[in-house]
């Protein structure tokens, strides 16, 4: 059974297991020791409470986290050519409207976002902190996310 919020998105509160099914077939192609293994080899994390702080301090107004993002529950795609590496090099234009992270969806079912969009920003040699977006239910996801 689907339960979706008053915006036709997931209202997690009233049953996530659709999340917890996805996070066992990640665990299936992946195991959690591999994520552990990889996230204590991962580069040091970028400081994301630091950036906002430092771009308040350059600007004298609120550090802004811009969105990567294909889709939303309540608009459906909203990037029928979604990119993330290309939108995320659009930060330059992202920072002179005063953003100092980046917000990456990684939900598959309601924002067609992915794990493998993370990655890529990562590797396009994005330096700015990133956030993954995602309905955590599990410290799976958190591993995932630093690997």
């Amino acid at each position: 059974m689907q339960v979706e919020g008053s915006r036709g998105g997931p209202d997690v509160g009233m049953g996530a297991g659709w999340k917890t099914a996805e996070v066992d077939q990640m665990r299936e192609r992946v195991p959690l020791v591999m994520l552990q293994q990889a996230a204590k080899g991962a580069p040091a994390a970028r400081d994301f409470k630091a950036a906002l702080r430092k771009k308040a301090d350059e600007t004298g107004k609120p550090g802004l986290i811009a969105e990567v993002k294909k889709a939303s529950p309540s608009k459906g795609v909203i990037q029928p050519d979604f990119d993330p590496v290309r939108i995320a090099k659009v930060r330059v234009a992202y920072e002179a409207g005063g953003a100092a992270c980046l917000s990456v969806l990684t939900d598959e079912r309601y924002f067609q976002g992915s794990f493998q969009n993370l990655l890529d920003i990562r590797a396009a040699g994005v330096t700015c902190p990133l956030l993954c977006k995602e309905f955590i239910v599990e410290a799976y996801q958190v591993f995932k996310a630093r690997a």
